[in-house]
């Protein structure tokens, strides 16, 4: 069992007020401009993941309104963060998204800065009248940690320590160990919306039955229980392997609880008429194959081999997780439009075993081709060839247009969302109006405003 358990609220109960707010926080260049100088620039934020800066040279950028960051690891192995422009005319020193460097050249001037961040060479050093500071020329440091297999930077110095900040939180993602996870896709989509519509959408589960009809086959949505923490966190713990409550149970299993079942080498025609036993009957499946390979449950209950747990991480991070694999979304503003934004999803997945192995099984009949990415099934060894891939970033017109997809449900989210903005512009719409199952928002607004005074 976890070492700290969920102590959840129950949906149709609001543990806080419900205060609502008003629409121009979604709106103002205004407040923009206050979440520039007093969210984004004093508190935690989420950089990149730790397997992307595991090794020397290794580095990973990151780009949070108009500020760029470098995250990179030194020779020495350690982690540093700094700003992205080179203190000669400020010309950004890298526009790739991750890769392994063995220093930091600028491309204008060719002023060179080691992995620290260090002024090493500047070409015609001697024509400088003024001279050459090299303690007062290196690139601009700023706060850097890592934690749960993740990067967090802070632009300003001071305030509540990292593991503070994640209280509870970190106790309940640890047993995932997100650090242990490769990634399998890699995307980024330009939208239409303010950053907070998006925190919006994953903060509240109210709007799942109406656009993601496809959960209901196979979550239950409609009573899952949410908890609030300190710092603007919040979860909530969704049931697996069930209908939603709010239609009727059906005689068979679904066409995806059927997916599941035969995933883990389960006949869907032995819970005909028995629906209600293929939750217990898929966590019994699952921690008996993960007994028999060797991989360590013990940290997970029952009910984490079936649910999806998801936390959203003050301010701007969306981490659906299973002990299988995880979603990490991201929310970031436009840098001077309130009304555009960009979205983050990264793909994590728990592989386990050697691949040798599993490729003398497949010879022999054996086993399986692991199927990649879902929480279904156990994922197997990571295969001999696996690349992390490239950043595929794109516009929220290519998903509408099916040019482009974050799943199913994220396509759904994302072609709701520009209109929520839309609307939001509307001299018939003043402030949204939130119920008690929408608490989950309301945590989040309420320490929104507590960082910008509001």
């Amino acid at each position: 069992m976890p070492a700290t358990s969920p102590r959840p609220h129950a949906p149709d109960t609001s543990p806080i007020p419900i205060r609502n707010f008003d629409k121009h926080r979604y709106l103002a260049r205004e407040w923009m401009e206050r979440e520039r100088t007093e969210l984004w620039a004093k508190t935690w934020l989420v950089a990149g993941l730790a397997c992307d800066v595991a090794a020397p040279g290794q580095f990973i950028t990151f780009e949070i309104g108009a500020e760029s960051l470098i995250v990179a690891r030194g020779i020495d192995g350690g982690l540093r963060a700094m700003h992205n422009a080179c203190t000669h005319r400020g010309t950004r020193l890298v526009s790739e998204p991750f890769g392994t460097l063995r220093k930091f050249v600028c491309p204008y001037h060719a002023w060179a800065y080691g992995l620290d961040g260090s002024l090493q060479g500047v070409p015609g050093a001697g024509r400088f009248s003024n001279g050459l500071p090299k303690d007062e020329l290196a690139l601009q440091a700023v706060e850097v940690e890592e934690a749960l297999g993740l990067v967090f930077v802070r632009l300003t110095p001071g305030g509540m320590a990292l593991r503070e900040f994640l209280g509870p939180v970190h106790d309940l993602l640890a047993p995932y160990r997100i650090e242990a996870m490769s990634i399998t896709n890699d995307q980024s989509v330009s939208h239409t919306c303010n950053w907070k519509a998006i925190l919006d959408n994953f903060a509240e589960l109210y709007h799942v039955p109406f656009i993601h009809p496809i959960h209901r086959r196979m979550f239950e949505c409609a009573t899952a229980p949410f908890e609030l923490f300190a710092s603007g966190h919040t979860a909530v713990y969704v049931p697996g392997g069930v209908t939603d409550s709010g239609f009727p149970t059906p005689e068979v299993p679904t066409d995806m609880l059927s997916m599941q079942l035969q995933a883990l080498g389960l006949d869907p025609e032995d819970y005909r008429g028995r629906v209600e036993a293929v939750r217990p009957a898929l966590q019994q499946a699952k921690r008996a194959i993960a007994q028999a390979q060797g991989l360590a449950y013990d940290d997970f209950s029952d009910a984490q081999l079936s649910d999806i747990w998801q936390f959203n991480l003050f301010p701007n991070i969306i981490l659906s997780v299973t002990p299988e694999s995880a979603w990490l979304m991201r929310s970031r503003p436009d840098a001077d439009d309130p009304g555009k934004s960009q979205f983050d999803m990264i793909t994590l997945v728990q592989f386990h075993g050697r691949e040798e192995d599993a490729a003398a099984a497949r010879r022999k009949g054996d086993g399986d081709d692991p199927e990649i990415g879902t929480h279904f099934r156990l994922n197997g060894p990571r295969p001999a060839d696996y690349r992390r891939p490239e950043r595929d970033s794109f516009t929220h017109e290519d998903i509408i247009a099916g040019r482009k997809t974050m799943t199913v449900t994220i396509d759904e989210d994302i072609s709701l969302l520009t209109r929520v903005q839309q609307g939001m512009a509307s001299s018939g719409f003043q402030r949204v109006w939130l119920s008690d199952e929408e608490s989950r928002v309301q945590h989040f607004h309420d320490a929104l405003d507590a960082c910008l005074g509001a």
